[in-house]
This record gives C-alpha cells, sequence and structure tokens, in this order.
C-alpha cells in the first residue's frame, strides 16, 4: 500500500509539471490568435512555477508575449503593460542565459531584430510625451539588442540621441557617458564637444568647460565655429573682450559672411574704446544682410554720441565767446543730423522697437527748427511711440 501512495504522489507531481508545460505552450498559441491578455497570465504563471521558471524556452516565450503587447495595436492588449520592450528584453536575456547548449540563440535573435525598430519607435513616442527616462531606457535597450545580435556593431545616431535625451532629462552622468562614445567614434562632429563643454560648464567646471572647447577645436579644426561662438560668448559674460575679440576674428575667417559676426566685433570695438574700428564692422555686418536691425541702430547711436560729445565740448566754451559756442552748437546739431538715416533705416527694419523710435523723437525735436522737414516725422513717431507704450 504504500509503494501504491508512492506511486500515486508521482503520478500528481508530473500532471503538476505538465500543466505549467503546458502554460508556456498556451501562452505562444493565445499570440497566435491575440489572445495577450490570456498569454500574459498564463506565461506570468509559468516564469514563477518551480519546474518551468528554470527552462530557457518559457523566458523566450515571455520575451514574445510582451513584445506583441509592445507591436499590438489593439489599445486593450497595449494596456496590458506600460513598458513591454523593456520587460521582452529582460526576457530575452534570461532567455539566453538559460540556453547552456544556444539551441535558441538564433530564434531569440530574430525576435530582438525585429523588436529593435518596435524599440526606436517607442523612444520617440515617449519623447513626444516628454517621459524622457522611457525614452532614454528605449535608446539603451535599442543598444543593448545591437550588443546581443551583432557584437561590435554601433548604431552612432543612437548613441548620440541617448546622450541628448539624458541630458535633457538631467542625467549628467548618462550624458557624459553617450557624449563621449561619441567623440570616440567620431560623430557628431564639434557638436559633440560642445554638448560636453556645456555639461561642464552647468557642473562649475569651467576649466573644464574650457579645456573641452579647445578640444574640439583640434579635433575639427575645419568644422569648430560653433565652439568659437561658445568661447567669444564666454569671454564676452566675463568682460574679457581682448579673449573675446582674438576668437571671433577666427571665427569670421571661418564664416566670412556672417554678418551675426561682425555686429559682435564692432560691439566689442564700441565697448573697449575702438569706434572707427566698430564703425567698419558694423557696415560689413550691413554689407552682408541690409535688413540687419542691429548695426544700422549701432552706427546711429555711434553718430549720435559723437553729436552729445561736441555738445558737452560746446558747454565749456567760455560765456564770453558765443560766436564760438553757437557755431559749436549748430555743428553738433549738424552731427545728430547724420545720426538720423541710420535710426530711420533701423525702425523700417524693426518698427515696434521703442528704443528706437525714442531716439529718433529725440533728434526731430532737436533738429526741427533748424530742418522743418522734421516737424512732421516728430509729430508721427511721437504718435506711434505713445502707442506702442500704452500696449
Amino acid at each position: 500500500m504504500k509503494r501504491f501512495g508512492f506511486m500515486l504522489t508521482m503520478v500528481a507531481f508530473s500532471a503538476s509539471a505538465m500543466a505549467q508545460g503546458t502554460k508556456v505552450t498556451s501562452a505562444t498559441s493565445n499570440i497566435k490568435y491575440g489572445q495577450l491578455d490570456k498569454a500574459k497570465e498564463a506565461i506570468e504563471e509559468a516564469i514563477l512555477h518551480e519546474k518551468t521558471k528554470g527552462q530557457a524556452k518559457t523566458w523566450m516565450v515571455r520575451g514574445d508575449v510582451y513584445k506583441a503587447i509592445a507591436e499590438t495595436k489593439n489599445p486593450e492588449m497595449k494596456a496590458l503593460s506600460a513598458t513591454p520592450t523593456r520587460v521582452a528584453l529582460d526576457s530575452y536575456k534570461k532567455a539566453i542565459a538559460l540556453d547552456a547548449k544556444g539551441s535558441l540563440r538564433k530564434q531569440i535573435n530574430t525576435q530582438l531584430s525585429l523588436m529593435s525598430f518596435t524599440v526606436v519607435n517607442a523612444a520617440y513616442e515617449f519623447n513626444d510625451k516628454k517621459d524622457l527616462t522611457n525614452a532614454l531606457d528605449c535608446f539603451e535597450q535599442s543598444l543593448s539588442i545591437d550588443s546581443l545580435t551583432a557584437p561590435g556593431k554601433v548604431d552612432s545616431a543612437i548613441v548620440f540621441n541617448a546622450g541628448l535625451i539624458a541630458d535633457q532629462a538631467k542625467n549628467y552622468d548618462k550624458a557624459r557617458y553617450y557624449y563621449n562614445r561619441c567623440v570616440d567614434i567620431r560623430y557628431g562632429g564639434s557638436q559633440v564637444f560642445g554638448l560636453l563643454a556645456i555639461l561642464d560648464k552647468n557642473q562649475g567646471d569651467t576649466a573644464a568647460y574650457l579645456a573641452t572647447l579647445e578640444r574640439g577645436m583640434k579635433v575639427y579644426p575645419d568644422d569648430c565655429n560653433p565652439l568659437l561662438v561658445e568661447l567669444v560668448n564666454h569671454y564676452i559674460t566675463n568682460n574679457q573682450s581682448d579673449l573675446a575679440l582674438e576668437y571671433l576674428e577666427r571665427a569670421i575667417k571661418g564664416e566670412p559672411n556672417n554678418a551675426s559676426f561682425y555686429q559682435a566685433q564692432g560691439a566689442l570695438y564700441d565697448k573697449i574704446g575702438r569706434p572707427d574700428e566698430a564703425k567698419v564692422s558694423y557696415e560689413k555686418a550691413i554689407e552682408i544682410n541690409p535688413d540687419f536691425f542691429d548695426p544700422w541702430l549701432n552706427r546711429g547711436v555711434q553718430e549720435y554720441n559723437k553729436a552729445v560729445e561736441m555738445a558737452k565740448a560746446a558747454n565749456d566754451i567760455p560765456a564770453n565767446k558765443p560766436k564760438e559756442y553757437d557755431a559749436a552748437i549748430a555743428a553738433a546739431f549738424e552731427q545728430m543730423n547724420l545720426a538720423i538715416p541710420f535710426f530711420e533705416k533701423a525702425h523700417s527694419v524693426n518698427p515696434s522697437d521703442t528704443y528706437t523710435m525714442q531716439c529718433l523723437k529725440e533728434c526731430y525735436y532737436k533738429l526741427r527748427s533748424s530742418h522743418p522737414e522734421y516737424n512732421d516725422k516728430y509729430n508721427d513717431i511721437k504718435a506711434k511711440l505713445e502707442s506702442a507704450e500704452q500696449k
């Protein structure tokens, strides 16, 4: 009787194991018929059972289930998992680890290769939803799939995107890691060095920031203007005009038709008291781009400031020399008149700029006695300025 009881126990045990094996088969069958909820339920039971949780096939089928969830168009089935590709990838990895003989590896690699497109699409979808954490995870899944299916292959664009997403998510360690991988594989040109430099800057390491920019210019000497511009802005911000001019001149050599560079050069020359050189730079900017507001305004300011200095000098003339004073003031007004065409052009380029309108209003007002044609212009600009200030 004891022997008979032992036999009954063995039969029951085998039936249980067979039942769990059926769960794996059932999951596979349910995938084919689109019954992913049932497939998920079956495979989740199988990975917990003692007899099937250690089998490579169980985990491979689990990968298939979650891959199907990721790819389905059925919203109810899609809702079965928030991160199906991540679960699928982890399951396939587990299957590979358990598949000692490698008998399932080809089949798993095929599934992974097919899933790589789904993973990248999911990354962009998460990014559109501003879910940066899952977007980064999906890009990393894509890289992980490549390492499994094609060792040595590197998808440069995915590495770069992973860095950008990590940067946006403020995951600076990962951002730095992926940017440096881009440097190693020479992808992204000088832009990558710029991104690395900004990381250094944001983390308060000015020395590393400057060193990274300099390194990028050495690696990409023919594609370094963005790095030069970054250095120019740094030195302008830190009131190091001489260094800013030095790097700006290098930037101009790289892009001789960039009007913005000449405008910046003119502003720097003005700042350090070299107005004649500033004038040349502003006029070069205008020559390149006649509709560039800033150099027109700055040329007007230059001529106006000369008039102001001339008026100050006139005020220093002794009271017993009225003729000299009157001549000096008249000369100052005529100098002011030279500013008007520049201000008028700036106003035509940007009619809403109130500072330009204020400059024109003052010039028209002071010169309307000697230039009656400015009376109507004064009234017009005064009305425009009042209307703009009320908005």
